[in-house]
């Protein structure tokens, strides 16, 4: 099974690339406030806008949960599952998306706007799922030390089903001193790739796990071999890493680049406008549940590569040096970090040696 099947990048990224090309006229509007948009920020995690005459920029991004809450919908719904909480993480997740994001580009992230857009304002009924999904965002952004002094409902009747919620929203985070900015230009080939652990599957590749778990006899109610249920383990929350780059940053960590592993998973390792070969010499054991959807979805290591994070959430480059720094601080934050490979001069790609698998640019 492949997730072209069902979502096609090759529809998606050429959409992006049209809209950044024929709103680039736009970038000159801040200019008269003595604020830049900085150039070469754009196509990375975030954006970046330049204070001229202060030492200091702000990112911006706008993310959104995708398909995770389906999940919990659906769930809910089953016999199985009264009096059970799906909607307890889904808040954390849909902060991750953008917050995620911010330290990429040298951003300490601050402040959070969520949209919470329904189909039917009879979604809003359901008090104990509004309440979890609130919950877990503030503690979410408790945890991410963010504030959120916005957001926004809207009904889109006939846009969204009544039964559900489109869930996203858009952060800004500080990037103080400027010299922090960062868009791959520190890169010099010879960096080693520590990958953060991921929890789950986050909320990428979504739709190809829903594709797999609703063909199976018991759904999302498919015990795992370790006893959990499938549809549970999909819905962990996502990390939140931006802690852990401010403890590395207070303690002089030298970080010269981070890749989010969202969608087109580990290809993203080669995220940075820099011509070089990213050679992943280990790759740790990937999440039982998305193992288990790899095997039963007949999902190729090709495929399961660059659609799931398979069990890595974050990749920062840096050097041997902080190797050490680096894996205790995940550590202290409840982490595992992994030396994943290294980069070499060459060819822009993604080589997996353990897996024979190789992703171009």
């Amino acid at each position: 099974m492949r997730y072209s099947d069902f979502v096609d990048y090759g529809k998606l990224d050429p959409f992006k690339r049209m809209a950044l090309e024929k709103l680039s006229e736009t970038f000159k509007a801040p200019e008269r406030l003595g604020i830049r948009v900085v150039p070469e920020s754009l196509g990375e995690p975030a954006s970046l806008f330049d204070f001229l005459g202060y030492d200091f920029m702000l990112a911006f991004v706008v993310e959104g949960l995708g398909t995770k809450n389906l999940i919990a919908e659906k769930m809910a719904v089953n016999e199985k599952a009264f009096g059970r909480r799906f909607y307890d993480g889904l808040g954390q997740d849909v902060l991750a998306t953008a917050i995620n994001e911010l330290p990429c580009v040298g951003a300490t992230p601050f402040a959070y706007g969520d949209e919470v857009a329904v189909g039917s304002s009879s979604w809003f009924d359901d008090k104990a799922r509004a309440e979890q999904f609130i919950d877990s965002l503030a503690s979410g952004c408790m945890a991410a030390k963010v504030a959120v002094p916005c957001g926004e409902t809207p009904a889109l009747c006939d846009i969204v089903f009544p039964e559900t919620a489109s869930l996203s929203g858009g952060a800004i985070g500080l990037v103080r001193p400027k010299s922090r900015a960062m868009w791959g230009q520190g890169l010099k080939g010879d960096e080693v790739i520590f990958g953060i652990g991921s929890s789950g599957i986050h909320t990428n590749g979504i739709t190809l796990a829903r594709k797999i778990a609703e063909r199976l006899p018991d759904g999302y109610f498919t015990e795992l071999p370790n006893g959990n249920t499938l549809g549970e383990a999909l819905l962990k929350p996502t990390h939140i890493y931006s802690p852990l780059i401010e403890d590395l940053w207070e303690d002089g960590v030298e970080i010269r680049y981070i890749s989010n592993i969202t969608g087109h998973g580990w290809r993203k390792i080669m995220r940075a406008k820099r011509d070089f070969t990213y050679r992943i010499s280990h790759v740790p054991e990937p999440p039982p549940e998305l193992s288990f959807l790899q095997e039963v979805g007949g999902v190729s290591d090709e495929e399961a590569y660059q659609v799931w994070n398979m069990g890595v959430g974050y990749c920062i480059f840096s050097t041997e040096d902080f190797g050490e720094a680096i894996s205790s601080r995940a550590e202290k934050r409840g982490l595992r970090c992994y030396a994943l490979g290294r980069l070499v001069p060459g060819e822009r790609k993604v080589v997996i040696e353990p897996k024979a698998v190789t992703y171009f640019h």
